[in-house]
């Protein structure tokens, strides 16, 4: 009678190698064969194909088991290597710091993340303005990951405004009328398109605010137009109340007032003054007669 079979074994641990660490100065593990040390520059190449096999091989299942240990520096060694594999992708695939920032605040979705990295590539002369609206944007946002989704949208058609720096002219008209900062950021975004015309829209622009009182919601108003190329116009009325020519007639009406009644008060003191002088000559010239007599 032949022998009694003894049911399959489970595989040794010698079969699949020994552990090295002194082949990674990192800290990885790498698995050799019969106990042969890798090469180190072979690694990154093949082992994680390599552990990722052991670890998913089911006749691996009991010595895993049994050696918890060599299981945890295979999963270690697996996952070191996809990450440096991951990590020496080309540069240009990467994503910008301040894209990843707000990745990371709004917890954004991975995907509607990189399209907004792509297309702020193609917009580098806006970058910095459009990142500070963005930031704006999402920060009251139900669904960023959604809102943003629209944003990219509207980039992708032109009509994406951001922070734009205000330049010196504009900065003076926000400053002179208090422009609150959407009518700023949007009319300077304006402005940009339109160059050749930025001298006369901005004297234009100046007219038509000093007769509102509220030069914010004229802004919004006159932007389609601007936006459609046509000139911004004259004002149709008068200086509304509380308007800035309406505040600037009213200080020059009090300083003429002012004027008049420091002029009046003057001829008033000047009255008085020769008043005086004549009470005092009449009375000399009494005590004289009164002396003679």
């Amino acid at each position: 009678m032949g022998r009694k079979s003894k049911g399959p074994q489970a595989p040794s641990t010698a079969a699949f190698g020994t552990i090295d660490e002194a082949a990674k100065p990192d800290g990885a593990i790498v698995a050799t064969p019969n106990g042969a040390t890798a090469c180190p520059q072979a690694a990154p190449a093949m082992l994680p194909n390599a552990a990722l096999g052991m670890l998913s091989n089911p006749a691996m299942v009991p010595v895993l088991a049994n050696h918890p240990a060599l299981a945890g520096q295979l999963a270690k060694q697996a996952l070191t290597l996809a990450y440096q594999a991951s990590a020496a992708l080309p540069t240009g695939k990467n994503m910008f710091p301040e894209v990843e920032e707000l990745m990371d605040h709004f917890s954004l979705d991975e995907r509607v993340t990189r399209r907004l990295d792509d297309e702020l590539k193609k917009r580098t002369e806006t970058y910095d303005g459009d990142i500070a609206a963005l930031w704006d944007i999402l920060d009251t946002a139900r669904n960023p990951s959604g809102l943003l989704a629209v944003k990219i949208q509207e980039m992708q058609a032109g009509t994406f405004i951001g922070k734009a720096k205000l330049e010196k002219d504009l900065a003076e008209l926000v400053r002179k009328f208090k422009l609150d900062e959407t009518a700023a950021t949007k009319l300077a975004g304006v402005l940009m398109g339109r160059r050749e015309r930025r001298k006369e829209d901005l004297d234009a622009l100046d007219k038509r605010l000093e007769t509102s009182n509220k030069p914010s919601a004229m802004v919004m108003m006159l932007l389609p137009r601007l936006r459609s190329g046509e000139p911004v116009g004259e004002p149709d009325r008068g200086p509304a109340p509380g308007s800035y020519a309406d505040l600037r007639e009213q200080r020059v009406r009090r300083d003429q007032e002012d004027r008049r009644r420091g002029r009046s008060s003057d001829r008033r003191k000047g009255s008085s003054r020769s008043c005086g002088r004549r009470r005092r000559s009449r009375s000399r010239s009494r005590r004289r007669r009164r002396s003679r007599s």
